[in-house]
């Protein structure tokens, strides 16, 4: 989440990376359920080393700071043109399963969700000690606040979330599963977080204050483990706005979420829409606007950007490619021989048929039919089936598969820079808002979590400086 060393500013930095997802559009601008067009759109050359590659030097192929060898010269240059946009450092994963050595009672969650928790929160315990309220963004079911009170008591946490169900399983867990003294340092309110919440944070927090005998608040820290969509950027704008936030922690998750505009409206998987928070900073923001090509930021970018990243692809055996590739390729199958005005769904418990798993019979297992406007399951009919053998046709021998795993290949090795693009830009937003603000922050990315176990695994540090 960063700039690679190369670039002298962020500008031109972002004009190459501009220059580049408009020439590969192709690979990312449409969601994987229309996975043919973006096949059809596929270089030849291309297609035929995807078709003929072996399952070793696939799973090699999103390593490409490592591996300029033995790929044709489109291939090659796809791979170079990656590895001088993509900052190295991103892809040092690091092990973290021996940190963090305060004890955190075992919790009934995911091993995940537990690898999440122990890490934040032992994270905000070796930063945020010196804040009189950590104000803990989507607290969700009180997992962190439990955890952090568990490392230190003298913590006082306001907890904020927008689901009122959440907010009383968190109030009753808070009872249930910690000292009395927890409940009177812990509070949880219901609330939709946006860039003016400022003036409601500051009177829940005085109020949790006075309940433990202080008179006023001088310093708070934002916290947020998986800010989701717009959160985190909102989290950023009331550090710049809140005199008394004097730093935030905050781990953004689900880009794919982003709010758009509200003059924009019916559905965005490949039409450019406006989002209200991406692009967001000037950098960007010029660099978009200088393309002369076609550029697609839009939801299916986004979504690639939150993808598991490349750590789990090196490990996958050909029969999981196959089944992966199949599924996709399927999927896009019933895509395109259904109508207009109906939808398709994965049905519970369908085993693929692997010696049939490019036919209409292994579809109809895989897929049942919807009504569009009632939700009334339907049945597949013969139409369907003429319009499934007619799309074959251009995929004997199992290409389309294997197509469908190669582009999912192109995609992986474009998650990075994806997930960079979008986070750098944030961290050049701040850095430019806080010029504007005339407040002097320091702001940094850190890798908080394996990205093996939590693929969204840095969080967002942002100081304010003396």
């Amino acid at each position: 989440m960063s700039m690679p060393r190369q670039f002298d500013n962020p500008e031109i930095y972002f004009e190459s990376v501009v220059d580049f997802l408009s020439s590969y559009s192709w690979v990312y601008r449409r969601a994987n359920t229309e996975c043919l067009v973006s096949i059809d759109s596929m270089p030849q050359d291309f297609k035929n080393y995807f078709l003929a590659v072996s399952n070793e030097m696939l799973n090699e192929f999103p390593f490409f700071h490592e591996n300029f060898d033995a790929f044709p010269a489109s291939l090659l240059i796809f791979r170079k043109k990656l590895a001088r946009l993509t900052p190295e450092e991103t892809f040092e994963n690091i092990s973290l399963e021996a940190t963090g050595r305060q004890t955190i009672s075992k919790l009934r969650i995911s091993k995940k969700k537990q690898h999440e928790i122990k890490h934040f929160a032992t994270h905000i315990n070796a930063h945020c000690l010196e804040a009189q309220i950590v104000v803990d963004l989507g607290s969700g079911l009180g997992y962190l606040s439990q955890a952090l009170f568990e490392l230190n008591k003298n913590y006082l946490i306001l907890g904020l979330e927008a689901d009122e169900t959440r907010v009383e399983t968190a109030r009753n867990r808070c009872r249930q599963c910690l000292p009395p003294a927890a409940t009177k340092s812990i509070s949880y309110q219901q609330k939709f977080v946006d860039a003016d919440s400022g003036v409601y944070i500051d009177k829940h927090s005085l109020e949790l204050a006075k309940n433990n005998g202080c008179l006023e608040v001088k310093t708070m820290s934002i916290i947020g483990l998986h800010a989701c969509a717009d959160l985190s950027i909102n989290a950023m704008r009331l550090f710049l706005k809140m005199d008394r936030v004097k730093s935030i922690h905050i781990v953004p998750c689900c880009y794919h979420k982003l709010a758009l505009q509200s003059d924009c409206s019916g559905t965005d998987n490949t039409d450019q829409k406006t989002f209200v928070n991406f692009p967001l900073s000037t950098a960007l923001r010029k660099a978009v606007n200088a393309c002369k090509r076609e550029l697609y930021l839009n939801r299916p970018f986004l979504r690639l950007a939150c993808q598991q990243t490349r750590a789990r692809w090196r490990r996958t055996s050909c029969e999981e490619h196959s089944e992966h590739g199949c599924q996709m390729y399927m999927r896009a199958m019933a895509d395109s021989v259904r109508y207009s005005n109906e939808l398709v769904k994965p049905r519970k418990r369908s085993l693929p048929d692997h010696e049939n798993h490019s036919t209409f019979w292994e579809l109809v297992k895989r897929f049942q039919l919807f009504s569009k406007n009632t939700g009334t399951p339907m049945e597949w009919q013969p139409i369907h089936k003429e319009r499934f053998q007619d799309i074959s046709e251009k995929y004997t021998d199992r290409q389309g598969p294997r197509l469908a795993e190669g582009l999912q290949c192109l995609q992986t090795a474009m998650q990075k820079l994806c997930e960079n693009v979008i986070l750098f830009d944030r961290l050049c937003y701040l850095q430019e808002a806080a010029a504007e603000h005339k407040v002097h922050v320091g702001v940094r990315y850190e890798q908080l979590l394996d990205e093996k176990v939590s693929p969204r695994c840095h969080v967002l540090v942002a100081e304010k400086l003396s």
